[in-house]
């Protein structure tokens, strides 16, 4: 990675002058720049920084915040040992930003424990930030036995900030119990300690208890992010007319109070309520415009999903971002509106949006692109992805699969077999469909029994149906059924369906006869069939109602010729 363009002509001044070597001031300007090149800063501080011995813990504790502080946390143990292989001691100063490092990275639990030993036998524990770092990296690491421990050991330095931090570690850890304990010893609470336990009992789902305290908590304390806390909980459960009245109740709202209102509607399905609200909500940030527009794309409303983000457009202060953009390939995909598609390609490349990051921006190109039926595209896409994740491949397979491409979805296959990302359930049934279409019945059957052997993905009802799918279409209908009976779970409806459709007119009473004596079906007027839809119903009333009237009950015979009328 080359260096930030600011911190070249500076660094090119202070060397060619000689000023580098005068002040550790031009130094101090130059270390917020260092974290993201670990070469360039090991070089600074082993040639630089030994010539300002007074200075030089302070110089390395400067490396270590900034590094902490940034997307390269590990920096900071190198600038730590490097502190110390020059003879320097750290201070109080050096462990906090030290300890902070490593709770941002799950792997360094030791070193946690390493540094913790460090700060213990340099006396620093009486220090009540460096405790405070401690007891929050312990309650990162989810680590409650080590995080009481030190809070015991040095409970007469600890603040409201300890006893808070002790509370929302073991709520985070789900210690209900213990956090309450805590919060009920507590010499002094804030709202901050209130909110804690709010938040305890709502994530926990004991919402009744986490609005009592919310009633309980004193009127100072109880701000504008305990009633989103409380407002977010409530429609996360499910409970949007609570989470609503709350909302209305609010004596102040700022934009995340609407926005988490908004959100609540969309996870709950109610996007008419949720539109309602957005369109009145005094301001909007891309937090706003890509909840509805995420919401409109999960719920199948693709149309209204582009409708939107063009209304977004129009708002040129808000740019959309890689969530809002996979949200607008959705709703292309499936609309297969492949101008829009190439429209959005060209804004996330005019913006230099990451496409092979946690957001899959990658996958959803290749996945609009294949739907659109330009395989080529997709393909592009993938070889361009510097890290292709297993949505990356499963978009590809996918994608070919659907077009018809059964030779190449499989080269592609094994190809992702090969690579650091293993095959999921959904590549297989991907595979085993495109099998299907092309009537590769050797190819599926092996693809099918390496599942759980080869790849440790165990078969489901989804991929089962695939092979009822591929031997059927194949004729192979007696392997079809000694298979769907040779399952390790029940037959769904589909498949159950799928079979009969697929089967002689006259096999279709042995067929009924052994899921009656498999309990599969037969069990009273709602029987297996009772709640699905009308499509397979309209194949099954043809095989069932000649059927005698031992094989199926008369309130289940009059129910399906009924759902079938309607």
């Amino acid at each position: 990675m080359p260096a930030p363009p600011r911190l070249l002509p500076l660094l090119g001044r202070l060397l060619v002058g000689g000023e580098i070597r005068r002040s550790p001031d031009h130094l101090r300007r130059i270390i917020p720049h260092l974290p993201s090149h670990p070469n360039l800063a090991a070089a600074l501080s082993s040639l630089y920084f030994p010539l300002f011995p007074s200075s030089a813990t302070f110089l390395h504790n400067l490396l270590i915040r900034a590094s902490a502080a940034s997307p390269s946390p590990r920096l900071s143990f190198a600038a730590f040992s490097s502190l110390l292989r020059s003879g320097y001691l750290p201070d109080h100063f050096t462990f906090p930003p030290l300890v902070k490092s490593a709770s941002r990275l799950p792997s360094f639990q030791r070193t946690g424990a390493q540094v913790h030993a460090q700060a213990a036998r340099r006396g620093f524990l009486a220090d009540t930030f460096v405790v405070n770092s401690l007891l929050a990296m312990y309650a990162a690491f989810r680590d409650t036995a080590s995080m009481r421990g030190v809070f015991e050991s040095c409970a007469e330095v600890a603040d409201v900030v300890s006893w808070n931090t002790v509370v929302f570690g073991y709520a985070k850890c789900g210690e209900i119990g213990n956090a309450r304990r805590v919060f009920d010893e507590m010499p002094h609470r804030n709202g901050v300690s209130w909110s804690a336990m709010v938040g305890a009992y709502a994530a926990a789902g004991e919402l009744d208890v986490a609005r009592e305290m919310f009633d309980r908590m004193p009127a100072i304390g109880r701000n504008v992010v305990t009633w989103n806390l409380m407002v977010t909980e409530f429609a996360r459960h499910g409970l949007l007319p609570l989470a609503r009245k709350m909302f209305d109740e609010m004596p102040v709202r700022n934009l995340v109070s609407w926005n988490a209102m908004i959100r609540g509607y969309v996870m709950n399905g109610e996007m008419d309520g949720a539109r309602e609200l957005f369109d009145v909500m005094p301001e909007k940030d891309v937090v706003s415009w890509t909840c509805m527009i995420s919401g409109y794309a999960q719920a199948g409303r693709y149309a209204q999903t582009l409708e939107l983000f063009r209304t977004m457009q129009s708002h040129g202060d808000i740019r959309p971002n890689e969530v809002t953009m996979v949200s607008v390939l959705s709703a292309c995909a499936h609309l297969t509106a492949l101008e829009e598609g190439r429209w959005a390609h060209v804004f996330i490349d005019k913006h230099k949006m990451v496409l092979d990051n946690e957001f899959n921006l990658g996958a959803a190109l290749i996945d609009m692109y294949a739907k659109c039926g330009r395989t080529d595209m997709a393909t592009k896409i993938f070889h361009s992805l510097d890290q292709k994740n297993v949505s990356a491949w499963n978009a590809l397979i996918t994608g070919l699969a659907g077009n018809g491409d059964a030779r190449r979805c499989i080269d592609v296959f094994e190809q992702m077999k090969m690579s650091e990302e293993k095959p999921d359930d959904i590549t297989f049934v991907s595979v085993l469909t495109a099998c299907a279409h092309a009537g590769l019945v050797d190819e599926g059957r092996q693809f099918f029994q390496s599942m759980s052997s080869a790849c440790g993905v165990q078969p489901e009802l989804k991929h089962y149906g695939c092979m009822i799918d591929l031997l059927g279409r194949a004729g192979l209908l007696d392997e079809a059924e000694e298979l769907i009976w040779g399952m390790p779970m029940a037959p769904d409806v589909k498949l159950l369906v799928a079979l009969l459709v697929l089967t002689k007119p006259w096999t279709n009473k042995a067929i009924i006869t052994n899921a009656t004596a498999q309990g599969y079906i037969c069990k009273g007027p709602y029987d297996f069939l009772t709640e699905y839809d009308c499509f397979h119903l309209q194949h099954f009333i043809q095989a069932v109602l000649p059927s005698p009237s031992n094989l199926i009950s008369q309130e289940s015979r009059q129910y399906i010729t009924v759902k079938v009328l309607i």
